[in-house]
């Protein structure tokens, strides 16, 4: 069942909240120095095209992340706690048009009538305390991802349930258990079979034993439980991958802090400890018997995002950017030239294969492309891929530059579309040429914001030639908030 929000908030109540948003205490404000906050809503508007966009590229790119993170004059302490937002682009007949609205979760909601932060780490403590005291509900800032399913559009955040809006409008329609289906908590990475047309997704649950809810959503919409798998500690998993088969997650040590996030004491960073003495338990998951388990653990290693896994006879192959730690958690949001920052280590595209019967877990080079969100061809997704797009790091010259990089795996092949280092590119969305077009063949889409001149464009590259630069720029009527994920729904869809 969805829950229904209140009425609408009038466009007073949110100029209230977003007054004050360059008052942060200086320290808070560096902190966030790359994000910039939405500086207004806008329903659908046209938006300028530069160049021309590429005949038969026809569909709506959907993308979620922060939007706000600063309310009343008050900001929060990590982007996760942001309140999310979601981007729409509308391409169509060469033309374009947007629209960018707030995520008006029922917490925001009661903030906005009150006229002050209710829920966050930003609170006094003793405020925190009280709440936690009471068994208070935690925001739901669906600010991670997008997900379509059946006609219907959802924005994700892995601590919560879905929030349901309305795609022609994005006005915000209520959180979603799907159906009764659904426990507290659903990821925000769902990852679909193509041969299944199914998505499936896992939400964790935690308390005296952790465990993994396991879903399925088919592209219907339809959504049913498909069970659970146990969890030996309260861990940060935020993401996963599916094959034909299987679903695989790599469960490194970040185990949660639970009286630190109980109490919202301090950033979401401080809320997560890594313990590299654990390891990184690797859990294997039958996909049509979810009683089956394999597991085994291996030397710590820590990844947030996988680009694609699939069935390789008996092994399974994984592909993923993969760090040593988890020292990028408090980077996140944090101007990357500060000098505390300055020994994080970067995440590198890799390849996993997976021997769960002999409990061994193989890496294998696939270039040594430093960078983050990879993606693959959708057509492809739980099946043998041959390419991987994802944002990378720039010209050897200038490793400290941006780019959006191809890989070629079977070549070994890695073509580079290249930005400035004031141009901070968004995760790549793949967008095929034609449904039976070969992997590979269509466009890459990205949302690049240009920090120096505070502009926001969509990016429009040929897939197999991004050294050419873009086919087409669409122009945001603002600076946009550096989105975390995105989808491409076909018009025809």
């Amino acid at each position: 069942m969805s829950i229904a929000l209140s009425a609408p908030v009038p466009d007073a109540a949110l100029d209230a909240a977003f007054a004050g948003a360059g008052r942060a205490a200086p320290e808070a404000a560096r902190a966030f120095d790359h994000l910039t906050d939405l500086e207004a809503e806008y329903g659908f508007t046209p938006l300028a095209v530069e160049g021309a966009l590429p005949e038969g590229l026809e569909g709506t790119l959907f993308r979620v992340g922060p939007a706000r993170a600063t309310l009343f004059g008050v900001r929060v302490l990590h982007p996760f706690e942001a309140d999310g937002g979601m981007l729409a682009v509308r391409l169509s007949g060469g033309r374009a048009e947007g629209a960018h609205r707030l995520v008006r979760s029922r917490q925001l909601v009661e903030e906005l009538a009150a006229g002050r932060r209710l829920y966050g780490s930003s609170l006094s403590w003793p405020t925190r305390v009280l709440r936690a005291l009471q068994g208070k509900e935690r925001k739901n800032v669906a600010n991670t991802s997008p997900f379509v399913a059946g006609g219907r559009l959802f924005a994700l955040v892995e601590s919560s349930r879905p929030t349901e809006l309305d795609p022609a409008t994005l006005d915000t329609r209520g959180e979603s258990d799907l159906g009764g289906v659904l426990g507290p908590t659903f990821s925000a990475h769902p990852h679909r079979v193509a041969a299944r047309k199914t998505s499936y997704n896992f939400g964790v649950r935690y308390g005296r034993a952790p465990q993994l809810d396991l879903y399925a959503v088919d592209d219907d919409g339809r959504a049913r439980s498909l069970g659970a798998v146990p969890l030996p500690a309260p861990v940060m998993l935020h993401d996963f991958c599916a094959t034909r088969r299987h679903l695989v997650f790599f469960v490194s040590p970040a185990v949660i802090r639970v009286g630190r996030a109980l109490l919202r004491w301090g950033g979401f960073d401080s809320w997560v400890r890594y313990e590299p003495r654990r390891g990184t338990e690797v859990i294997v998951v039958d996909i049509d018997d979810v009683s089956r388990v394999r597991r085994f653990r291996v030397d710590a290693f820590f990844q947030w995002h996988f680009a694609n896994a699939y069935d390789d006879g008996e092994d399974l192959v994984v592909d993923l950017v993969r760090y040593p730690g988890l020292g990028t958690l408090g980077a996140i949001g944090k101007d990357t030239d500060r000098p505390e920052l300055s020994s994080v280590e970067g995440g590198v595209l890799v390849r996993h294969r997976v021997r769960a019967a002999r409990e061994q877990l193989l890496v294998e080079d696939l270039g040594g492309v430093l960078g983050e969100f990879p993606r693959c061809d959708p057509r492809v997704e739980g099946e043998r891929h041959g390419v991987v797009f994802l944002a990378a790091e720039g010209r050897a010259e200038d490793p400290q530059g941006n780019a959006i990089a191809r890989v070629d795996i079977g070549t070994g092949a890695i073509t580079r579309a290249h930005l400035e280092r004031h141009e901070l590119p968004s995760e790549p969305v793949f967008v095929p040429r034609s449904p039976g077009a070969p992997e590979g063949d269509g466009h890459v889409l990205a949302l690049v914001t240009d920090v120096k001149a505070r502009k926001s464009a969509v990016h429009v590259w040929d897939a197999a030639h991004l050294d050419d630069g873009p086919l087409a720029r669409v122009h945001l009527p603002h600076a946009s908030p550096q989105t975390f994920h995105g989808t491409f729904l076909p018009a025809n869809s």
